[in-house]
């Protein structure tokens, strides 16, 4: 169930928490589980999702040179104690014919840390390589794109500057708000 949670702001809805190295059986985990323990080794990752108005929208398609189809946009927010460890996003888009699931992970500097491939139904040939994914690291905008697939590259790179716009224009904001709403109750106490 959804907890609604004011001091986030509006739009921004506590779905769950879950946390990446939860501990459980190997075979009981989600690819999505999988790449979050990959990518924030035992950090507690806090499911928020955000509600896109159609202003973010528009403000999310010209930042990222893409169109962006979601309205509702999960986040995966992964904490040390009170640090920051990233966030990741998920992007699911037709590459060619056939769909693909991407996690854009966001480091705390606000670049891309990691992408990964959650799930990719086109035939095998037209899979992005892990050494390609990791040109990504550290950028903020497009990479070149894989000599024979621009379908896959295009798809790879729009979903890191999706993901990094949908950080930069709410998730970053928020999060400032969260933490100035935190400070605001501790000074009160």
């Amino acid at each position: 169930m959804a907890v609604l949670n004011p001091r986030l702001g509006i739009g921004l809805v506590i779905v769950g928490v879950a946390l990446a190295a939860s501990g459980a059986p190997a075979s009981t985990l989600t690819p999505l589980d999988e790449a979050l323990a990959r990518a924030f080794p035992g950090a507690r990752i806090e499911q928020l999702a955000l509600a896109l108005s159609a202003t973010d929208v528009k403000a999310v398609e010209q930042r990222a040179h893409a169109r962006c189809e979601a309205r509702l946009v999960t986040a995966y927010v992964a904490w040390h104690g009170d640090t920051l460890v990233g966030t990741a996003y998920t992007d699911r888009r037709v590459v060619r014919t056939r769909e693909a699931l991407l996690m854009t992970t966001i480091a705390p500097d606000t670049t891309v840390a990691r992408i990964d491939v959650l799930a990719f139904f086109e035939p095998p040939d037209y899979r992005p390589s892990e050494r390609w994914l990791a040109r990504f690291k550290g950028a903020h905008a497009n990479v070149p794109p894989i000599a024979g697939a621009s379908l896959t590259s295009r798809a790879v790179s729009e979903c890191a500057r999706l993901a990094l716009a949908w950080h930069a224009l709410r998730l970053v904001p928020e999060l400032a708000k969260r933490t100035a709403a935190s400070k605001a109750q501790e000074e009160h106490r």
